[in-house]
């Protein structure tokens, strides 16, 4: 009796598991498991207590009992294997009230026995044993429902038994737990009603459930049994655009969906424990060399006379703490591969137009200013020192130096984001705009902190243009100095000058186009350049003590030198 009650109290905790772990009502297989559960725990229960009684009317009443779950277990393990592995799901949900007509029945017929005798011919007590046992003699009933739930028993089971055979980890492990919790009560029912042996008049099945129920509860704790759903295989792996592949520790594929093997071009049988480097034809590897571990790659196919593009993802299969394979995503990239070519393609274009228009423009102009010189020289004397004159020829000339630097602002701007970003040094890279002011009468402080940034290469034009800045507007200035600090997560580097600083209302409107005393278009390139991989700078100096830039670099696009 012991044995039952502890069967009862383990299926009793996997359904309460069951419906704390699952929206039961979202979850079709969920309330199908808690329903097993309890089947098993009444069957259980029921029958300790009807081995316990020793009046034949009270073994009676309690075997009745025991029907409510004899009765509804083989169609809740129909349904539950149905909706958990995804085979034969639509029909189970169609005629899922229907199933349930015949045990409501068997269940009619048998409370209502005493009339008809067509569930159970008699009963009497057997005390051959020297135990006395309920013996029921089967009626013609009986034995119809007997083979209707036997048949639903053993559809469930080659439901799992099926995704065994085709399933990987931990898919295939969870369906091989579910046909042994399974297969371990039929056998026992079977060994009984077959009178086998002891098995005449005693029933294994409900001790037999303690076993089950030990399997499904260590299942459900070791290897998930009840946190992931097979039944993703085929209704979402399978109409998957991109392919899936799973291999084991020697890269032997075990696992494919209908998009990787379109994609190679073969058909299941052929691929099943092959390795994965050799199915897309010579020349294309997966693995490579690559680290072991999570990584990412590029490849690209041949389809006829057409080249694919592919992205290719490998991560580990882990079930708890231990990997059973690894995981192979491949995603089509050729439509966005064609953008890029094509982009690219136009952008060498613009920029040949670009380069050739910009020549013509400052051929023309070095042709103005030279004819604005000759007439200058041509001039007489008299109208030569008149002021209006003076005055429209200092004009003419300041235009034409204004429109040849916005044609060279041109140039650095349209170098803006053609070149990936990289990491690079900021004491190197400072260093390096700083030797272009040599012998100019500026001292350089430049520390050394061994940070690098993810910037566009045009970073050293950026710190250029600071210190060029400095040193024209900044009146006296003989001092600069290059810092960075770590604040937070983030980056700061500063630039600070001697200078005579930048005045409240003017530090925002100096990073504009077109402002300044000059062309006004050196700092706006500066935040052009940093804001291509999200850096941002800002004016903090107090204005008569110097200009302060402060370049503030996010997270993620600064590291260490050492981590390289």
């Amino acid at each position: 009796m012991g044995a039952l009650i502890f069967s009862g109290l383990i299926s009793t905790l996997l359904a309460i598991k069951a419906y704390k772990a699952f929206n039961y009502r979202s979850l079709p297989f969920a309330k199908h498991f808690i329903l097993i559960m309890l089947c098993m725990a009444l069957w259980s229960v029921n029958y300790a207590f009807e081995i316990g009684f020793l009046d034949i009317e009270f073994k009676y009443l309690f075997a009745h009992l025991q029907y409510l779950g004899i009765a509804f277990a083989p169609v809740a393990w129909f349904l539950f294997a149905a909706e958990y592995s995804g085979v034969c799901r639509q029909f189970a949900r169609k005629y899922e009230k229907l199933l349930f007509l015949f045990p409501c029945l068997a269940i009619l017929l048998m409370l209502t026995n005493s009339i008809h005798g067509l569930y159970f011919e008699g009963f009497y007590l057997d005390a051959s044993g020297g135990f006395p046992l309920l013996v029921l003699k089967h009626g013609p009933f009986f034995w119809f429902f007997y083979i209707y739930s036997f048949g639903l028993i053993f559809a469930g089971i080659f439901f799992f038994f099926r995704q065994f055979v085709h399933l990987t980890a931990p898919y295939g492990t969870q369906a091989a737990i579910a046909l042994t919790a399974a297969c371990v009560p039929v056998i026992g029912n079977i060994l009984h009603i077959a009178d086998i042996g002891p098995f005449e008049f005693f029933d294994p099945t409900p001790f037999s459930f303690a076993i089950t129920g030990l399997i499904l509860f260590w299942g459900t704790i070791q290897h998930e049994f009840l946190n992931i759903i097979p039944v993703a295989r085929e209704s979402v792996i399978e109409s998957m655009n991109d392919g899936y592949i799973v291999v084991d520790f020697s890269n032997s594929i075990v696992d494919i969906n209908k998009a990787a093997l379109e994609l190679a071009g073969k058909v299941r049988k052929e691929v099943m424990g092959e390795n994965l480097n050799g199915i897309f034809g010579e020349g294309v590897e997966i693995f490579g060399d690559s680290p072991e571990g999570s990584f990412g790659r590029e490849i690209s196919l041949k389809s006829g006379l057409e080249t694919r593009f592919f992205t290719v993802s490998v991560s580990p299969l882990m079930t708890r703490d231990d990997s059973e394979g690894k995981l192979v995503m491949i995603h089509d990239i050729t439509e966005i591969h064609r953008y890029q070519e094509a982009l690219k393609q136009a952008n060498k274009k613009i920029n040949l137009m670009s380069n050739i228009t910009r020549h013509d423009i400052l051929n023309q102009v070095n042709v103005l200013s030279g004819y604005t010189e000759l007439i200058s020289e041509m001039l007489p004397p008299d109208v030569k020192g008149d002021r209006r004159i003076s005055k429209y020829l200092r004009n003419l000339n300041k235009g034409i130096e204004t429109i040849h630097s916005q044609i060279i602002f041109t140039k650095d701007y349209q170098e803006l984001g053609v070149v990936s970003p990289t990491w690079q040094s900021i004491s190197n890279i400072a260093k390096e705009a700083a030797f272009a002011f040599s012998g100019q009468g500026l001292k350089f402080s430049i520390e050394d902190n061994g940070l690098d940034v993810y910037a566009d290469p045009l970073l050293k034009k950026a710190f250029y243009n600071l210190f060029d800045n400095a040193r024209n507007h900044g009146d006296h200035v003989s001092e600069i100095d290059v810092s960075s600090h770590i604040v937070g997560e983030s980056v700061v580097i500063e630039v600070k000058d001697n200078g005579i600083g930048v005045s409240p209302v003017m530090k925002e409107l100096i990073f504009e186009k077109s402002v300044g005393r000059n062309t006004g278009l050196g700092l706006f390139l500066v935040r052009g350049i940093l804001s291509i991989t999200g850096l941002e700078i800002h004016e903090t100096g107090i204005e008569g003590e110097g200009a302060r830039f402060e370049i503030s670099v996010p997270p993620g696009n600064w590291r260490r030198a050492s981590s390289q």
